[in-house]
């Protein structure tokens, strides 16, 4: 039972790896093509659109990497690979400190988001987009209790 749930963890960390990978190759693609409309002088493509939805990615990107390694670490401890992963603030002692750390992790992101779809939409500003604000300050809130129960 014990290698068919290392087994089951080693590929949810992989495939959370590689989905974080794919999000980092998105990333690039929309660095470059903003690069490409600042350096042609097309600034009425908005290339910081671009940009900030690679930051918006690439975000993303670090919490996948942060949930792999963070649930690899915590169910596989022994594991080689993972033991030289040394980032002082990404060694979770449990599943609640790495919670901690995927929620702060995915506030910003969800802040940087915010701001993208402001930028999208600053010639149709809708009621519809205080949600986000809503959500993360419902979040952030959230957060901050869990942080003081402990």
């Amino acid at each position: 039972m014990k290698l068919v749930l290392r087994f089951a963890i080693a590929v949810i960390c992989i495939f959370t790896f590689l989905n974080a990978l794919v999000f980092v190759g998105i990333s690039v693609y929309h660095s470059i093509h903003g690069y490409t409309i600042i350096l042609s002088g097309n600034m009425a493509e908005r290339p910081g659109v671009h940009l900030a939805e690679a930051l918006d990615t690439f975000l993303l990107a670090t919490v996948f990497i942060i949930f792999a390694i963070g649930i690899g670490k915590l169910f596989v401890p022994d594991n080689k690979l993972l033991k030289k992963i040394q980032l002082s603030w990404l060694n979770p002692k449990s599943f609640s400190d790495l919670k901690g750390l995927l929620w702060e992790a995915v506030l910003t992101t969800l802040v940087v988001l915010f701001a993208t779809s402001l930028v999208h939409e600053i010639n149709n500003l809708r009621l519809e987009l205080l949600i986000l604000p809503a959500a993360i300050l419902l979040i952030a809130i959230a957060l901050r209790m869990m942080k003081s129960s402990h």
